[in-house]
């Protein structure tokens, strides 16, 4: 059951004001505007220039555009601030470009506390004069689909528009535990917020980094545009992004807010703190020899300072530098740590075993006596309205693929008794066709999911339409037949969710050797510089047992070892054995 409204004790005292939700964004970018004021806030007289600037929503196409007004204080031309009231429209626009119509935000303001409160009355309150942002549910802020489970990953609604059953059904055993209201100290790491002249300000990086950054968005600013990025991808902007002067220093002010703000990033956000004996990333940092290339006024010096982070010292291969600031002359070199090497030679291993054996590449579905294979290196989701088009045409889908696979195994008069999912070399991807792979195998799947920071916990359990009658019972799984998943250290995040789940259900058997782990969702980030990264964020996989959660970052042991990557791509031999070990 959801939680009840709790506003009336928690938000400020006082009536609500309802402000429009039209987007300040919405309008067409008007000339570059610079203004001065000088007005007198708690800690002082703050003199504010304002700068009117574009900002781009996804891509660079007319209708993702519109205006954001910045704020620089006290001569600092490169930090800058908006206000709340502004990080609100932003949040509307951007979230509703990720088809969230129903998504709303209402703001109420106390003196120096402001809060925003969702359409479905979760809050969260900026206190400029304490430097704190509270969240009573951060988990519950976030989520999109009101319908939907905490921290949902399977993230489809189970209905098309004209409300007829499609693709998943959620059960009714799901679970859900929420988690506990969280405060976030940016005050403590030297980030200011303030309030003056009635408006509340904070910086753009800690908007990005705590709010946009959970709906899969994060700002970059070049200087003279903001740009919103989904899931990471710079690609619809790299030409203007990168079109820009290259100063040839960071200024010292942006070098120290740049350094806080990615403590206070990663100490709030990582996931593998705990595993990673890292109590604070300032003190890791000291440690580690980073933290005066971070603080750097060289941008290249500092970039690869964070890009030696990444590799060489989280080292999850969730984390990663993905692009480098505007800032920076050149990319950073790519230094590797010891799991992100031996990652590299076990893909070269594996690559070179099975193209010896599929010169042009392994099919996706293929048939060897009594068993079946199918075979993907990623989770991935194209453009596919699977009710009306061909499964066949469109088998670099996954769900496609399952689709595909399951009417081949099932058919009349069909030979097949043994049923193997290669994802000896599958990194990952998207979580829902994950969810609809483990619903094909077992009927009804199951994905937990923690979240240290909050002590959030669920578990969506769901079932899967395979063969497409909008129907979701015993015809819509392979449990009839002897289960297999074909795993290596290669098979990681969802290529390792989905074998810990076929594992701890007791009706598939692993093949292989120990899949390489990956228990956190990836989290993609920014910096206040310019920087793309990504790390292991907070959201953990995990598996059930006795009612307790265990995340699965230790990767899943197989039931039956197969020594050499050779072993795995002679199906001939490897169809002989397994009927040997399906022996009756």
């Amino acid at each position: 059951m959801k939680k009840k409204n709790k506003l009336a004790s928690i938000l400020l005292a006082g009536s609500l004001m309802f402000l429009p939700v039209c987007c300040h964004a919405e309008a067409e970018p008007a000339e570059a505007a610079t203004e001065v004021e000088t007005s007198e806030a708690a800690g002082g007289v703050y003199e504010m220039e304002k700068k009117t600037a574009t900002i781009y929503y996804g891509n660079m196409e007319a209708e993702r555009k519109g205006t954001i007004d910045l704020y620089f204080v006290n001569g600092v031309d490169d930090v800058p601030y908006i206000s709340v009231n502004t990080a609100k429209d932003v949040l509307i626009r951007a979230v509703r470009v990720l088809d969230a119509p129903a998504y709303d935000l209402t703001m109420e303001t106390k003196g120096e506390k402001v809060a925003l409160s969702r359409e479905t009355h979760y809050p969260v309150i900026f206190d400029c004069e304490e430097d704190t942002i509270f969240f009573w549910d951060y988990d519950a802020f976030m989520l999109h689909n009101p319908n939907a489970t905490l921290m949902d990953l399977v993230a489809v609604s189970g209905f098309n528009e004209q409300g007829e059953a499609e693709l998943f059904q959620r059960s009714d055993t799901s679970f859900e535990r929420y988690g506990e209201a969280i405060t976030f100290r940016p005050g403590d790491y030297g980030i200011d917020m303030f309030y003056q002249d009635g408006e509340h300000y904070l910086p753009l990086q800690l908007f990005s980094d705590i709010l946009l950054s959970q709906n899969a968005m994060n700002t970059l600013y070049n200087g003279k545009d903001v740009f919103i990025l989904l899931g990471g991808n710079l690609a619809p902007f790299e030409e203007a992004y990168y079109n820009v002067p290259h100063p040839a220093r960071r200024s010292e002010a942006l070098a120290e807010f740049n350094y806080n703000e990615l403590c206070f990033a990663l100490d709030s956000l990582y996931g593998l703190k705990e595993q990673h004996n890292i109590k604070k990333f300032d003190t890791m940092f000291m440690q580690s020899g980073l933290k005066w290339k971070l603080l750097s006024t060289d941008p290249q010096e500092a970039g690869q300072a964070l890009c030696d982070l990444t590799f060489m010292h989280l080292d999850d291969l969730h984390s990663a530098f993905a692009k480098h600031s505007y800032m920076m002359k050149e990319k950073p070199e790519r230094r590797f740590g010891t799991s992100c090497r031996q990652s590299l030679a076990d893909m070269e291993r594996y690559r070179k075993a099975r193209k010896a054996v599929f010169p042009d590449g392994a099919p996706a579905y293929e048939e060897v006596g009594n068993t079946a294979y199918i075979t993907f290196d990623e989770f991935a989701v194209e453009d596919v309205d699977y009710y009306t088009a061909k499964a066949e045409d469109h088998l670099g889908d996954t769900m496609s693929l399952m689709i595909h696979s399951f009417s081949k195994i099932t058919r009349k008069d069909s030979p097949i008794k043994n049923v193997v999912l290669d994802l000896s070399n599958n990194g990952g991807g998207a979580a829902p066709t994950a969810a609809f792979t483990i619903g094909m195998f077992l009927g009804e799947g199951s994905i937990s999911v923690a979240n240290p920071l909050t002590g959030a916990l669920v578990t969506q359990n769901f079932k899967a339409d395979l063969n497409l009658d909008r129907k979701f019972d015993e015809k819509d799984n392979l449990l009839n037949y002897n289960l297999f998943c074909l795993t290596s250290p290669n098979s990681f995040s969802c290529g390792n969710l989905v074998p810990s789940a076929l594992k701890n259900s007791h009706r598939v058997t692993i093949l292989g050797q120990t899949s390489g782990g990956g228990a956190c969702v990836v989290q993609n980030m920014t910096t206040a510089d310019g920087c793309v990264f990504t790390i292991s964020g907070p959201y953990r996989l995990a598996y059930t047992k006795n009612g307790s959660f265990y995340d699965i970052d230790q990767g899943v042991t197989p039931d039956f070892v197969l020594p050499t990557p050779e072993q795995f791509y002679n199906r001939k031999a490897l169809t002989n054995y397994i009927n040997k070990i399906m022996w009756k």
